[in-house]
């Protein structure tokens, strides 16, 4: 499968990106296959995105079914047994709400109660007023989907900079648990670019609060960041704490070549409080066992 393009004025990492060939243009995540029509018009190509999350690309439904609603199983084929997969699931009232129509949309499920897609059988648009199945489609037997990536530390060059072993959660966001740096550095940024080492053709990652400004000090913290515009990680080859004003180093992590994590489609959600504390909605729930 080939990577992901990205438009961004470095133009060298744009041939790099496009041709070494990681995965189609563009990647929903791996392939489940195509919903069945059986009534009211439904119509999708559906993904694994990761072990939890769905992408249904192109939804399409007439809307008009009674108690309609995403339904998800393990019996042999869909019945009254399954579990509810509430869209949208940022819903605010006490019930979740019945499936509307759609033609044509890009909608992300999340697998309901801790389930995983190795623990079910089908996806279904199921009425449960007259437990009549609109359509489904039928989870491979044997189906991989993509994982978040667990690479090493920070290498310790500079400025006390140290973390713990950093995650790529998916192709656009990273997780640095246990960051430390001294903030001494004039002109320092997270930095992403390719080579065997960092060098100064290179461009900036926001921080965790979607910032520019240069890098503060951090004691311990737990952080995701996630890259700009268009570029994703099968773009590059590491990510580094790099002062730019001195063209120095603090500490960096390389990237693998064979890297297999989830597209960014939005499932990874950083938020941040009031207080600073930043929250992730979605793949980083769990991390810890993505080895």
């Amino acid at each position: 499968m080939a990577k992901r393009e990205f438009s961004w004025p470095n133009f060298h990492w744009m041939r790099k990106g496009l041709a070494s060939g990681k995965h189609p243009q563009p990647y929903y995540g791996r392939l489940i296959g195509r919903l069945s029509n059986y009534a009211h018009g439904i119509k999708g190509t559906v993904y694994a995105v990761d072990e939890a999350t769905v992408f249904v690309r192109g939804f399409a439904y007439d809307g008009t079914g009674p108690d309609a609603y995403f339904w998800v199983g393990d019996s042999p084929q869909p019945s009254p047994e399954g579990l509810l997969v509430p869209y949208p699931d940022d819903y605010s009232s006490r019930e979740p709400p019945i499936l509307q129509a759609h033609s044509g949309t890009d909608i992300l499920l999340r697998l309901p109660a801790g389930k995983r897609l190795r623990d079910i059988k089908w996806l279904s648009v199921w009425c449960r007023r007259f437990t009549v199945n609109f359509g489904d489609v039928f989870i491979p037997a044997g189906l991989d989907p993509p994982r978040p990536r667990v690479l090493p530390e920070f290498k310790r060059l500079a400025h006390g900079l140290r973390s713990g072993n950093i995650s790529v959660l998916d192709a656009k966001t990273f997780y640095i648990p246990n960051l430390h740096y001294d903030g001494a550095g004039p002109d320092a940024y997270f930095w992403v670019g390719n080579g065997s080492e960092p060098n100064p053709f290179g461009t900036k990652v926001p921080n965790e609060m979607g910032s520019l400004h240069p890098l503060r000090g951090y004691q311990g913290e737990d952080i995701e960041i996630q890259l700009p515009e268009r570029l994703t990680v099968y773009a590059v080859d590491w990510l580094a704490v790099w002062c730019v004003e001195y063209r120095h180093n603090f500490g960096h992590v390389m990237l693998p070549k064979d890297l297999d994590v989830p597209p960014a489609l939005g499932q990874t959600k950083i938020t941040v409080s009031l207080g600073g504390v930043v929250k992730v909605w979605g793949t980083r729930e769990g991390w810890k066992t993505w080895v």
